[in-house]
């Protein structure tokens, strides 16, 4: 019995912060029409940087200097051709229930001589990290 009086107990505070969450403020006038600050969100998102990261240098007319994290396959293809070797791998996000964003699944392109390539295996599969290893 006092097993189940500790479930209630749990469950009743858990149900009560649900309840007590606030929303979080936009900065907009809560009169303000949903309309108006639709736009100024879609502006925020497309003129925020890609997110990625760069590891070492790549050298100067190399293939890998031509990129820019943030394109997209069919431009990192076009710009400096296919890979050597290519795998793809599921990240830690692929185990969440009902996630099905673009990060669930990653590509590898690896080029000889320039080191590998890391794109996300969403609808647009950009280019999320470049990684310089002359060894590859």
């Amino acid at each position: 019995m006092k097993h189940i009086d500790l479930v209630l107990i749990v469950i009743t505070a858990a149900s009560l912060t649900a309840c007590a969450s606030k929303q979080a403020d936009t900065g907009a006038p809560a009169s303000a029409p949903a309309s108006k600050t639709a736009p100024a969100k879609e502006s925020a998102r497309k003129e925020a940087a890609p997110e990625g990261a760069i590891v070492g240098k790549p050298a100067a007319g190399s293939k890998f200097a031509k990129l820019k994290i943030g394109m997209t396959l069919a431009q990192v293809e076009k710009l400096i051709g296919p890979p050597t070797k290519q795998w793809q791998h599921p990240t830690a996000k692929a185990s969440i229930p009902f996630y099905f964003g673009p990060d669930r699944w990653v590509l590898q392109y690896s080029y000889k001589g320039e080191g590998i390539l890391t794109l996300n295996a969403g609808e647009d599969q950009l280019l999320t990290r470049i990684e310089v290893n002359k060894a590859e």
